[in-house]
């Protein structure tokens, strides 16, 4: 199955919204580590458990995940 552009577009914008709140909440955790406790580098963690979910998000938005229809 194929996705028209439209539907490609619908489907990015969620998916940068993510990655963008994603990014931002890192960032704002790496300063946090920084600031109180930089010996030990805890927002790992939190990028290791979000990755996957930014992946999975992106290949919904590419359409990975939608199942064909078959035509009769």
């Amino acid at each position: 199955m194929t996705l028209s552009p439209e539907e490609r577009m619908r489907r990015a914008r969620p998916v940068r919204l993510h990655l963008i709140v994603a990014l931002f909440t890192l960032l704002v955790l790496i300063a946090v580590n920084a600031l109180f406790s930089s010996r030990y580098p805890w927002w790992l963690w939190v990028l290791t458990a979000w990755l996957p979910l930014i992946v999975a998000h992106t290949a919904w938005s590419k359409g990975l995940f939608d199942r064909t229809k078959k035509e009769p």
